[in-house]
C-alpha cells in the first residue's frame, strides 16, 4: 500500500502539469501511455498473436491523427489503422491471418481511447473538464474501493472480478456525483443537472473499464497488465476506467455543452 501511494503522490502532480500545459506535452505524455498499454494488450492477446511492430504503426498513427484532425478524431487515423491491417491480411495470408488481424486492431484501438485525454484538453474550458474527468473517475475509484472493501456483500460479477460489489458500485456512484457536482459548483457557478447525469454515467462507465480490463486479464492467466507503476501494475491497470471515461466526457461535452 506504501508504494501504491507513493506513485499516486509522483503521478498525480506529473498528470496535472502534463493536462495543465495541454497541446504537445499532453500529446507526448499521452501518446506514450497508449503505447506502453498496448504492448501490454500484445502480451495479453498473445494467443491471438496480435503483431506488434503493426500494433506499434497504428498506434503512431492515432496519435499523429489527434493531433493533425482533433476534432474529426478518430475517423481518419480508423480508416488508414483498418486499411493498413487489413491489406496486411491480403498481402501476407496466411501468416497474417483474421485471428492475428482481431488482435492486432483490438490492441491497436483499446489502448488509443487514451488519446481522449488530449482531446478533452482541446476543448472549450478543457482544462476544467479535465479536471473533472480525472477527479470524477478517480473519485469513483476510491469511494468504490473504500465502500467495497467495508460494505461489500453483493457480487456483481463473482466470475470475472470476484472483488467488485453492488455496495462498492453504488458508494463509487456517490461520491463521482459529489465530486463532479463540486467542481461544477465552483468552476461553472452552480448546480447542473446534465452534470449530476454526467457524474452517474462516469461512474458506470468507469465501472466497465474496469471490468473490460478484468476479462482481457482473465483469459491471460494475468493478475496485473504489467509492472512499470509500482504498486498498481501497468498503464492498463491504472488506467483501464479512463480508457471509456475519457471518451465519455469528449462526447458529453460536445453533444449537452456545445450545441
Amino acid at each position: 500500500m506504501g508504494t501504491r501511494i507513493l506513485t499516486a503522490l509522483i503521478g498525480t502532480p506529473v498528470a496535472l502539469l502534463a493536462g495543465w500545459f495541454g497541446g504537445l506535452p499532453l500529446l507526448v505524455a499521452t501518446g506514450l501511455l497508449v503505447l506502453v498499454a498496448q504492448s501490454e494488450m500484445v502480451r495479453l492477446l498473445r494467443d491471438l498473436r496480435p503483431h506488434r511492430g503493426m500494433v506499434f504503426t497504428g498506434g503512431l498513427i492515432l496519435i499523429a491523427a489527434a493531433y493533425v484532425f482533433g476534432e474529426r478524431f478518430p475517423g481518419p487515423g480508423f480508416v488508414g489503422v483498418l486499411a493498413l491491417v487489413l491489406g496486411a491480411m491480403v498481402f501476407f495470408y496466411p501468416r497474417f491471418s483474421p485471428q492475428v488481424v482481431a488482435g492486432t486492431l483490438t490492441a491497436v484501438f483499446y489502448p488509443a481511447l487514451l488519446l481522449y485525454l488530449f482531446l478533452v484538453r482541446g476543448l472549450p474550458d478543457g482544462w476544467v473538464w479535465l479536471l473533472i474527468l480525472l477527479f470524477g473517475t478517480w473519485a469513483f475509484d476510491t469511494f468504490g474501493y473504500l465502500v467495497g472493501v467495508k460494505l461489500g456483500r453483493i457480487r456483481i460479477t463473482p466470475e470475472l472480478s470476484p472483488k467488485k460489489s453492488l455496495e462498492g458500485l453504488l458508494g463509487g456512484i456517490v461520491g463521482t456525483v459529489l465530486i463532479v457536482q463540486a467542481f461544477g459548483y465552483f468552476l461553472f457557478g452552480g448546480f447542473s443537472y446534465d452534470l449530476l447525469l454526467l457524474g452517474v454515467a462516469l461512474a458506470l462507465v468507469a465501472q466497465a473499464g474496469d471490468l473490460v480490463a478484468s476479462a482481457f486479464k482473465r483469459p491471460a492467466g494475468a493478475k496485473d497488465s504489467g509492472n512499470l507503476l509500482p504498486g498498481h501494475g501497468g498503464v492498463l491497470d491504472r488506467f483501464d476506467s479512463l480508457i471509456f471515461t475519457a471518451p465519455l466526457v469528449y462526447h458529453f461535452v460536445v453533444v449537452f455543452r456545445m450545441t
